[in-house]
């Protein structure tokens, strides 16, 4: 079979151009696809919302200023001197000579038991002197008559010491009957009961007509001393070193705080140390003594003592709400240059004024975060606003360091 030449170029022609139209047709679809994507992502992306602008954050600087260092404990006030009225004597109670709950001065005169029995016996007692006195002289002048006698040899000697004898009995007889006019004279006295000390008396134990007596051991009343007063508390043995260390140099002022947190407005000072601690507690018994003008405390009240060691300059103080803790310890967020946020491990001490000292850590003028903690991590930028006078929602530029600058 003769082929046509011409005819087998024009099917080779066909084929060329079949096999570039479908090696064409999917880089047509191909890029017509990524056509499509690339317009579909710029219109996404425009469609994104702006990125939001820092959280805003309350910010606090640090300040520097003079601590007072107090020392607090509870404590209990106590009565310097406290004296139960007993009677000394036998008898029955015949008056009461104060009212209840009232002040009292020392030598007022406060009970009176009954007399008569003590008045006789200190006369009987006086009536038995002068008859050994005059037995005393008898002997005494009987001695005189008989010694030169007996010197001569008119009288015996035994004589002579028998009258000796007998004025040595009645010389004895009189200090015996001295010694019991005295004893009767101070029962007698006892009989009218004085106040021994200048305080309050409280409420009658027995009341005017009951027999009383040193026989039966009967507290009549209790008289409390309450100018100045006692206040008892119980640091421990480390704040004893501190205390004994502002000690050398001077008394050491006490505050009292009462129940309504109000300060007694006169203070005491340190004035007793016990010699010997508590091993179970690990404290010291401490006193301190205060005046109490108008005796407005009483004994036995739970009070708060403050102790005032020394004042500390240049103490760095920032708000307790800035401070948190974890298990590391306590720390703070601090914002720094650029705005930007850091965890800082900070030391502290007591409280004073609402604020914490902080003893390591931070430094004068830099910023602590005070509110809005829950929202800042660290390396966070953050919008801060300075919280204190004149400055209160008052928005700082971004990139302002802690100094302001």
């Amino acid at each position: 079979m003769v082929v046509n030449p011409r005819s087998r170029l024009r099917q080779s022609t066909m084929h060329r151009a079949s096999t570039r139209a479908r090696c064409i047709v999917p880089l047509l679809i191909a890029f017509t696809l990524f056509a499509t994507f690339a317009l579909w992502g710029c219109k996404k992306e425009k469609k994104q919302p702006p990125a939001p602008p820092p959280p805003a954050v309350t910010v606090e600087k640090v300040a520097l200023k003079t601590v007072p260092v107090h020392l607090k404990y509870v404590a209990t006030t106590q009565s310097i001197k406290t004296v139960d009225i007993r009677a000394r004597v036998e008898g029955f109670l015949e008056e009461r000579r104060f009212v209840e709950g009232a002040d009292i001065n020392k030598g007022d005169i406060i009970f009176v038991i009954e007399k008569a029995p003590y008045e006789a016996e200190l006369e009987m007692s006086l009536a038995q002197l002068a008859m050994d006195k005059a037995a005393l002289s008898f002997a005494g002048d009987q001695v005189k008559r008989y010694k030169p006698l007996a010197e001569q040899d008119f009288v015996t000697q035994e004589s002579l010491d028998d009258y000796v004898t007998k004025a040595r009995e009645a010389a004895a007889a009189v200090k015996a009957d001295l010694a019991k006019i005295k004893q009767n004279r101070l029962n007698l006295g006892y009989c009218t009961m004085y106040s021994p000390l200048n305080g309050r008396i409280g409420r009658t134990l027995v009341n005017v007509g009951n027999l009383v007596g040193a026989g039966q051991d009967t507290k009549l009343a209790t008289i409390v001393q309450l100018n100045p007063l006692y206040v008892y508390f119980s640091p421990s043995e480390k704040d004893l070193r501190l205390i004994l260390k502002h000690r050398q140099k001077k008394d050491i002022p006490v505050d009292i705080i009462l129940s309504d947190n109000t300060k007694h407005p006169y203070p005491g000072k340190v004035d007793f140390i016990d010699n010997t601690a508590d091993p179970q507690a690990n404290t010291i018994n401490m006193r301190a003594i205060f005046p109490n003008p108008g005796s407005t405390l009483l004994p036995g009240i739970y009070v708060q003592a403050r102790l005032f060691l020394c004042d500390v300059p240049n103490t760095p103080l920032i708000s307790e709400k800035a401070i948190s803790e974890d298990q590391t310890g306590m720390y703070v967020y601090v914002v720094g240059k650029d705005n930007k946020v850091e965890k800082r491990s900070i030391e502290t001490g007591f409280l004073y004024n609402h604020q914490k000292i902080v003893w390591k850590g931070l430094k004068a003028g830099e910023r602590v975060i005070t509110e809005g903690l829950q929202m800042v991590r660290p390396g966070m930028v953050v919008q801060p606003r300075e919280n204190g006078p004149g400055n209160q929602g008052k928005v700082e530029a971004p990139g302002a360091d802690s100094t302001g600058k």
